[in-house]
């Protein structure tokens, strides 16, 4: 069985911090997150940090697209402004975490185009739950609502990209198992009908 990569693993600490947020998001009010922003931007900190630290550690480094010093510079930089300047992000935190969806959906819809070249029939339900979240993140970013929709709205959200990110990654995980196999199989099946020949 093959490890799940740092990268897959930092996915699903974001999906379930989503949902975990999107509930406290839903019952807690706006003036009560500055303590937990202050401790979210340590967090992100820290994963930054971990990021780099796992780069150093790995033999595949020199493999394409490995851009983890890159990424976790980003979430250092982004962390420092979380945790030393909550009141930017408490003020504005609709609209941060609309936008963070957005990208992260783009992350999706990237999946649901493997899928497709696996040929996996769910890729059709990855990418519709890719762009569900788009639309309502748009919603979010660009139409006026007052306060309690848009917060309703943010819990939707974000429970729903979380729980859709775990599950595309859950299936993406199956759908690689069963594509690497049958590939497998069809490679030792023209062997034999060469070795025949």
């Amino acid at each position: 069985m093959k490890k799940i990569h740092f990268e897959k693993w930092q996915l699903i600490v974001l999906s379930v911090f989503y949902i975990v947020f999107g509930i406290i998001s839903g019952v807690v009010d706006r003036k009560e997150f500055l303590t937990f922003f202050n401790i979210l931007g340590l967090i992100i900190v820290l994963i930054g940090a971990f990021s780099i630290f796992i780069y150093f550690l790995r033999k595949d480094y020199l493999e394409k697209y490995n851009l983890q010093v890159a990424f976790g510079s980003l979430y250092i930089m982004a962390g420092l402004i979380v945790w030393l300047k909550p009141e930017l992000i408490v003020s504005n935190y609709p609209l941060v975490f609309a936008g963070c969806v957005a990208i992260d959906s783009s992350i999706r819809l990237q999946y649901s185009m493997n899928l497709f070249r696996m040929k996996e029939q769910g890729w059709i339900w990855v990418l519709g739950s890719a762009l569900i979240a788009i639309v309502l993140s748009a919603v979010i970013l660009l139409v006026e609502l007052d306060y309690g929709l848009q917060r309703a709205a943010l819990m939707l959200l974000l429970c729903f990209d979380g729980a859709s990110n775990l599950i595309t990654l859950c299936y993406e995980r199956v759908a690689k198992k069963r594509y690497y196999k049958k590939a497998k199989v069809a490679t030792s099946d023209a062997k034999r009908i060469t070795n025949e020949e």
